[in-house]
């Protein structure tokens, strides 16, 4: 597994009728947007982790993954690319199978995860 993977932003349309087909690769990511929050009026961006296909990852890690603002923050750097602050973690708080960064549009792994 990479500790550091460059992901893609992929851009939506507003008149997107589900624009999760587009996230396709490991560390692709949408967003900001409104609308697929579990919180309403909060802003959310959408990802693949860079380990979705990795052979031996638990089948949750495969899965579309989220993050919401509060309490992470979405800055949009000058290239467009997203950095999301404060880390992502992914799995229960016990055992997070993959907890890492995305900064200036670059997944990087914080703790070595085990399968």
């Amino acid at each position: 597994m990479p500790q550091e993977i460059k992901g893609t932003r992929i851009s939506v349309d507003d008149g997107d009728k589900d624009p999760f087909v587009s996230l396709t690769k490991p560390g692709d990511y949408i967003g900001p947007i409104m609308g697929y929050s579990q919180q309403p009026g909060v802003p959310s961006v959408w990802f693949l982790l860079p380990i979705s296909r990795d052979q031996n990852v638990p089948a949750e890690a495969r899965a579309l993954h989220h993050c919401e603002s509060p309490p992470h923050v979405f800055t949009e750097e000058p290239d467009g690319s997203l950095t999301i602050r404060n880390s992502i973690g992914a799995g229960p708080s016990s055992g997070y199978y993959w907890h890492g960064y995305l900064t200036k549009g670059y997944w990087r792994l914080d703790d070595k995860v085990d399968f």
